[in-house]
Order: structure tokens, then sequence, then C-alpha cells
């Protein structure tokens, strides 16, 4: 039995194992985009994700504390698609804690703290 010079045997070899990648990722590709994902434009996808964390923290963090204001407040924020322009205070020390983690995972997320609904009057 002959052996191949390295240079034939490369091409043999590497050749078919491109064209099965190349192949792939062609296949891939249009499944990926039908794989069921929903999408949203820049403002929808902010307020899923804001929702979304708004959930997180309230699991983590609890009610107890929270003043009814408040929470009916960001489930309004959230229940608008995030488009109401009514503010919300943190007033409790909880509240400005759970409101700081939230401006620190819209921050993280890509997001300016201005998308956020809190204000207070001064």
């Amino acid at each position: 039995m002959t052996s191949l010079p390295a240079k034939t045997w490369r091409s043999r070899c590497l050749r078919p194992t491109f064209a099965a990648m190349f192949l792939s990722a062609l296949v891939a590709g249009p499944a990926a985009a039908d794989s069921g994902q929903v999408k949203r434009d820049w403002p929808q996808e902010k307020c899923f994700r804001y929702g979304r964390d708004w959930s997180e923290a309230l699991r983590r963090y609890g009610r107890d504390g929270l003043s009814a204001e408040f929470v009916a407040g960001n489930a309004a924020f959230v229940g608008s698609g995030c488009l109401s322009p009514d503010k919300i205070c943190p007033r409790s020390a909880k509240e400005r804690r759970l409101a700081d983690a939230l401006a620190i995972r819209v921050v993280n997320e890509g997001m300016s703290t201005t998308f956020l609904p809190f204000d207070c009057p001064r």
C-alpha cells in the first residue's frame, strides 16, 4: 500500500470537512431563524428585559417592605409596554435598594437608566 504525500492527503481530507461545515452553516441558518424566538424591536426588547428583571427582583427581594403604590406603579409601567409617562418614587430603603438593583441590571443589559420609571419630586 502506498501512502499519499502530505499535501494530497490534506487536500482530500480537509476539503470535505470544510464543505461539511459550510453546508451545516447554510442549513442551520434558516433553522435558527425559525426557532420560534419572538422578534422584538429595541423598545419592546427593553420592556421585555425590564419586566423579566422586575419579576426576578420581586422574587428575590419579596414584597415585604414595598408599598402597594411602588408595586402597582411598576406593574402599570410594564403593562403599558414601558411607555407610561407616570413616574414611581422609591420611598423606603427597600424600594431604593430594589430600584438600584434594577438600575444596575438595566445598564448591564445595554440600556440607559433614563429608561427606568423612577423619579421623585424634589
